[in-house]
């Protein structure tokens, strides 16, 4: 054995001594054994009233004044000779001649999107809040920021026996979840927290040309491709338990254009 063997087994004798457990137990008395949360929970409910009573929440009034009269008719001033002349002075207009019928009727568009009157989206537009939960989910390795009533477009989901055409999941891969009043950060996730999902559409999207071509080579090659998508509309989102009875801001039910 050499010297330099001889001098380090002092030192790993002693390194070994602490390391046991029996010489950890007086230092791990002080540390508590309860189990650590699934997620972080900031109240900032105090700083947004604060906010509201202040200037921006004046600014946030001022929005809502931008969808004044946006849903009344244009002022058309030959319509009552119109209606003289093709004698319906006595039937009610029930289409106030704002909207467009290749929309559709019902809650949404064509596109997927929530219908609402011109009078909320303008106020919308202007910056005027929405209110609501908003949540980071993660679904089939992609993380997604929705609220209620939003349209997902995702890769097919599989088994297509488990989601099938009007069925509704719960997914509980809930990565954050916000409202106005508090703000949940998962640890990874919310323990506790769901976001109800609906299948309402199983199609390919639209068609991507690919065009590869070499130069000189007479060579050349053009292909389409159409990937298979699920399409989910998002019902509801649910937060943990200790914060289903927190106040915040609610978002108010849309004005659909028939109301009018």
């Amino acid at each position: 054995m050499n010297s330099l063997t001889t001098r380090t087994l002092p030192l790993t004798r002693s390194l070994t001594r602490w390391l046991r457990p029996t010489a950890l137990r007086p230092f791990s008395r002080g540390f508590s054994t309860a189990p650590l949360p699934s997620y972080a929970a900031v109240d900032h409910s105090e700083a947004y009233e604060r906010a509201m009573q202040g200037g921006h929440g004046q600014q946030l009034a001022l929005a809502a004044l931008e969808g004044y009269g946006k849903d009344e008719p244009d002022f058309d001033p030959f319509i009552e000779e119109e209606m003289a002349e093709d004698g319906q002075e006595d039937e009610e207009d029930e289409d106030s001649g704002y909207y467009d019928d290749d929309e559709g009727s019902g809650v949404f568009n064509s596109d997927g999107s929530l219908r609402r009157a011109p009078s909320e989206l303008a106020t919308l537009r202007a910056g005027a809040p929405a209110g609501g939960m908003v949540a980071v989910i993660e679904l089939a390795g992609t993380q997604y920021k929705v609220t209620t009533d939003d349209l997902l477009i995702v890769n097919k989901l599989k088994p297509v026996e488990k989601f099938q055409l009007g069925s509704v999941h719960s997914l509980d891969s809930v990565l954050l979840l916000s409202t106005s009043h508090y703000t949940l950060v998962g640890l990874p996730k919310v323990e506790g927290a769901v976001v109800d999902v609906m299948v309402e559409e199983i199609t390919k999207d639209a068609k991507v040309i690919i065009f590869k071509k070499r130069r000189r080579k007479h060579s050349q090659r053009k292909n389409g491709f159409r990937r298979e998508v699920t399409m989910l509309r998002v019902l509801d989102i649910r937060p943990p338990e200790p914060h289903q009875k927190q106040l915040y801001q609610a978002r108010p039910p849309p004005t659909l254009p028939s109301d009018n």
